[in-house]
């Protein structure tokens, strides 16, 4: 970890905290000093897991004042919760200590990382990802107010993360506040050589203030050099308010003008003429990045959001994100990325409600300086959503997650309106008040922002069956559910008659609502043990716990966890109380390491069970696709679009299901919808690219996939675009295009293969064997998981056959081919093995065996692989056959 409390000194200081225990912290070593305080590195002993340390500086222990800025500055950070902002935990007082808990980052700050150049596509990463951090923080009112390099931090896997929210500000037209918002005791608390006019003259501030210090930062990141700084304190503060840095484009040449443009719209000295807010900014950024010329710089709409990673085949099951589809440089596959204290407000219900009772589950917003119930928050939210859901079978009902929502990074109703098509809004919060919590939910008109229900529920929090049992009760009443006595039985099913067993899980639930981070995993592994040390019996927190256990091999990739979490899920089933948790657990599972028939076992009793959940539907039909039972996967597929027809994912897989099966048209019109549901999804974007390519549409595959890299690059992204660029015979461009890939995601064996192929056009041997060699190591990895993938075994046989191998490529092709029973795609992969291995009439053999099959002649022919056989009429004559 590198400078984690911003700029940092390296003086000792005597009362060094270093070795002590403070609560339930173990202070390990001081890493750094500022203006604040001394900030540590700390092992959490309850969670587990690595924290920083921000202590207040003596000399600011003893003002009240400062006391109190301290304070506010947990408060309002706390209130941050985004994967580019460095997060707050707690604020603990302990003997007169003022210590706020806050994120562990590994990595460097962006000043250190300025000593040496930085490429346009790193430069964009860094821009848009700082930028989507100051969106997020503008959305709630914050303001960072000292964006430098120092507040920057890249880590290892490329993750920017805003630090030390210390002198942020909540928007405010008051002078008073403003200059509140400056430092302690009126002095400046952020850098004046990053500061915008405004804050220097002591004027009101809002979120433009941190536009402009960004824009310098990107000045410097580009142009090499901070253009107002300067050895006197005075000559800085006097270029800030009076001079203009020369246009970057003239400083360096290789600076776009358009990027230049945009920097110097940041740098503006009135803050009206500056970007309105983060989104805006980040439209033409991106706009730039995917070569568009921009000539007219203005406010736009909202831009498409950055994304979650997607998993593996493996890992993307388990969180249902959308397939994503995958296209190897010149082969086939299809690749998945996948009180009782009471009071009421009373009001008529259901006569106020829209027709379309369609609502979406807002996340649970954290609260201030309480972790704890924040998790415990998020999981309650979770379960009742699943309960919800489950009352949408036979009823006008449709319910969009919480979970949904934070996948598309929607922060507003307005905005889940608009990409979800919701008509009602369901917030829930929490409160403590002594020992008891205050929980309200709340009921909004998506349309005009009006509250149609608002109820409160106090209770004690050590009584969590009272306060999930009211609140899922009220939601249903409010939506003009008249719920049947099973269903009520069923609302108020916790699976343990343990309160303090319940409230683990739920906080267990709660951790894993963010799996992609380990240490949520982690914490998530202690809370379910925890409530199976209470309950032995608990059949949910076990399958809990084995999906937790599934998470971590997803994050680790160590198979010992696939044994853990099979074993607590398969303990799960057998106690008989967990519902289709258990039963879904192990089918996930089951596809994962191909027990294809188990899985539909699986899933076909979590969908008996629990007729409205999506995630057994979707690995239902996946484990049919395995068996080739194609009508059965299309018609789950299409249930599964039913529950929910506002909802995109359930297109795209039925989408990458159609262009599996050669129905390519169909395919075009489900990523289509997709796009049109959710316009601002990569996903969606590059699935329809790659349906597109699936029907030799080259030049209009390209669009898409380049608007998706602008969104959010991805290594499947770039991998699809690189086989564009292959077919297209743009054999440097597909090389780029693939290490592109292998950068986002150097143990995915699919890239390596492309990259191989493209070298191999190029005529590079040697860098096309290491590349192969390197896609054959990591697909064998895959295979140690599942042996019995047959695409990964084709590709096995490819890139062997491509390295001359023969004995070896015959050997996986058998393999795979015994699997595949008849797929058009890997008959199409065995054409292409033996051509690569010199059997041209065997070669043809299988290519009209694939032909015959359904594979699409248009790929045959702009396949690199049969360019030798442009002229053997034998070629000719199949693709005439096929194309007639």
């Amino acid at each position: 970890m590198s400078d984690q409390s911003g700029q940092l000194e390296t003086r000792r200081i005597a009362d060094d905290l270093t070795g002590t225990s403070v609560g339930r912290f173990v202070i390990h070593g001081r890493l750094g000093v500022g203006g604040m305080g001394q900030v540590y590195g700390a092992e959490d002993t309850t969670l587990k897991r690595q924290v920083a340390i921000k202590r207040m500086a003596p000399r600011l222990r003893l003002d009240p004042r400062d006391r109190k800025r301290f304070l506010k500055e947990a408060e309002r950070a706390s209130a941050l919760n985004h994967p580019n902002i460095a997060g707050i935990y707690d604020v603990v007082e302990d003997k007169g200590e003022m210590l706020l808990v806050m994120e562990y980052i590994e990595g460097t700050t962006l000043r250190q990382r300025l000593g040496r150049p930085i490429s346009p596509e790193e430069f964009f990463d860094i821009a848009a990802q700082c930028g989507e951090g100051l969106e997020a923080a503008h959305e709630k009112g914050i303001v960072h107010g000292d964006m430098k390099p120092e507040n920057i931090m890249l880590t290892p896997t490329h993750r920017v993360k805003i630090l030390d929210f210390g002198v942020a500000k909540r928007f405010s037209s008051s002078p008073s506040d403003a200059t509140e918002s400056l430092g302690m005791s009126r002095s400046f608390g952020g850098t004046p050589a990053y500061m915008a006019p405004e804050v220097l003259l002591q004027k009101p501030l809002d979120g433009r203030a941190d536009i402009f210090a960004l824009g310098l930062v990107f000045y410097e990141m580009l142009g090499g050099r901070q253009p107002f700084l300067t050895d006197s304190f005075g000559a800085t503060l006097d270029r800030v308010l009076h001079e203009e840095p020369p246009p970057l484009s003239q400083v360096k040449s290789n600076v776009p003008e358009a990027l230049s443009n945009i920097i110097g719209r940041m740098l503006a000295k009135d803050p009206a003429e500056r970007y309105a807010t983060a989104r805006d900014l980040l439209v033409d950024l991106r706009a730039v990045q995917g070569g568009s010329q921009l000539t007219v710089l203005k406010t736009r709409r909202p831009p498409p959001r950055r994304r979650v990673p997607a998993w593996s085949v493996v890992l993307a099951i388990v969180v249902l994100v959308a397939v994503l589809l995958g296209i190897p440089s010149i082969r086939h596959r299809l690749s998945g990325w996948l009180a009782r204290a009471q009071t009421k407000q009373e009001s008529s219900g259901a006569k106020i409600l829209p027709p379309a009772k369609n609502v979406v589950v807002m996340p649970f917003l954290p609260v201030e300086g309480d972790p704890q119930l924040t998790m415990f928050g998020n999981g309650l939210v979770e379960t009742l959503t699943a309960k919800l859901t489950a009352l949408s079978e036979n009823r006008p009902l449709r319910v969009t997650s919480a979970a949904e929502v934070r996948d598309k990074q929607v922060t507003t109703l307005q905005q889940a309106r608009e990409e979800f098509g919701v008509t009602l809004g369901l917030q829930v919060t929490l409160q403590h008040s002594g020992e008891l919590v205050r929980a309200t939910y709340t009921l909004t008109d998506a349309k005009n922002g009006r509250a149609l229900q608002a109820n409160t529920i106090t209770a004690p929090i050590t009584d969590s069956f009272a306060i999930q049992d009211q609140v899922a009760e009220g939601v249903a009443s409010a939506l003009g559910v008249e719920l049947r006595p099973e269903e009520r039985s069923a609302l108020q099913s916790h699976g343990t008659s343990l309160p303090d067993a319940y409230n683990y899980y739920l906080q267990g639930r709660g951790y894993l609502d963010d799996p992609y981070k380990p240490e949520n995993v982690k914490s998530a592994i202690i809370l379910f043990t925890e409530a199976l040390k209470l309950d032995t019996n608990y059949g949910q927190a076990k399958s809990g716990l084995g999906t937790a256990y599934w998470w971590k091999y997803g994050l680790e990739k160590d198979k010992k966890w696939i044994d853990k979490a099979r074993q607590e899920c398969s303990k799960a089933v057998e106690l008989g109380n967990a519902g289709a948790e258990g039963h879904t657990c192990l089918g996930l599972m089951a596809n994962g390491t191909g027990r294809y028939e188990q899985a539909v076992e699986e899933f076909q009793r979590a969908v008996q069970l629990e007729p409205t959940n999506d995630q057994a539907y979707s690995g239902l039909a996946q484990a049919y696709q395995h068996l080739n039972k194609l009508d059965e996967a299309e018609k789950t597929y299409q249930r599964a679009i039913s529950l929910r027809p506002q909802y995109p994912d359930g297109y795209m897989r039925l989408g990458a299901f159609y262009v599996q099966q050669a129905q390519y048209a169909k395919g075009v019109d489900m990523f289509t919808k997709a796009v049109e549901l959710a316009p601002d999804s990569y996903r969606a974007y590059f699935n329809l690219g790659a349906a597109f390519t699936y029907e030799a549409r080259y030049a209009d595959a390209i669009p898409p996939f380049e608007h998706s890299i602008a969104i959010r690059p991805t290594y499947i992204a770039y991998n699809n675009l690189g086989t564009v660029y292959l077919r297209l015979r743009r054999f440097p461009d597909a090389a780029r295009a693939y290490r592109e890939a292998v950068k986002l995601d150097n143990r995915e064996y699919l890239a390596w293969g492309g990259l191989g192929d493209a070298y191999h056009y190029l005529g590079d041997r040697a860098q096309a064997m290491e590349a192969y060699k390197r896609a054959i190591e990591l697909a064998k990895e895959q295979l140690q998981v599942n042996p019995n993938d047959a695409e990964v075994l084709g590709d096995v046989a490819d890139y062997c056959a491509m390295q001359g191998d023969k004995q070896q490529a015959l050997a996986y092709l058998d393999r795979s081919l015994q699997l595949g029973r008849g797929d058009k795609d890997l008959l199409f992969n065995a054409a292409i093995v033996y051509e690569d291995l010199g059997e041209t009439g065997v070669a043809l053999e299988w290519l009209k065996k694939s032909l015959d099959a359904g594979f699409s002649a248009a790929t045959v022919r702009e396949a690199p692989t049969f360019d030798r056989l442009k002229d053997d009429p034998r070629f000719q004559q199949l693709l005439r056959e096929k194309t007639n």
